[in-house]
């Protein structure tokens, strides 16, 4: 093995399923962790056993930080790292339409057995933004 490979480039080398994105993002996942003083904190169980636990914190109306942690596979934290690439500075309303499919599209597809792992944080960033939104709504 050479210095030069990536961790994507490893982990294709020995398992050799997934798209190079989605190696790239479950090997090197981006935005592991909680946000510090975060609006709103969230955990979501899927019916595979998964927990995403997703932390944002929201400034004018846009997703100034967001960090997910997993308990899950590969897959689960793939498509946590995707999805918070994907929501990372938009705003309220372009993050609500962050889907499974885009976090599919955005990862070059998954194979089957993680295509609920895309449903499952999907579902999360749907349930942080609902409690975001009633809690904007209380404050007013």
């Amino acid at each position: 093995m050479s210095d030069e490979q990536t961790g994507a480039e490893v982990w294709k080398r020995l398992f050799g399923e997934g798209s190079d994105t989605f190696l790239d993002h479950a090997y090197e996942p981006r935005n592991v962790g909680e946000v510090q003083n975060a609006d709103v904190s969230v955990s979501y169980t899927g019916a595979c056993g998964d927990t995403i636990h997703l932390s944002l914190r929201e400034q004018n109306g846009r997703i100034k930080e967001i960090r997910f942690l997993t308990d899950g596979c590969e897959g689960t934290l793939a498509c946590g790292s995707a999805m918070s690439t994907l929501a990372w500075g938009k705003t309220l309303e372009e993050a609500a339409g962050i889907t499974a499919s885009a976090i599919k599209d955005f990862l070059d597809g998954l194979t089957p057995e993680h295509e609920h792992c895309a449903q499952l944080v999907a579902a999360a960033l749907h349930q942080a933004l609902a409690e975001l939104v009633c809690k904007r709504r209380k404050q007013e």
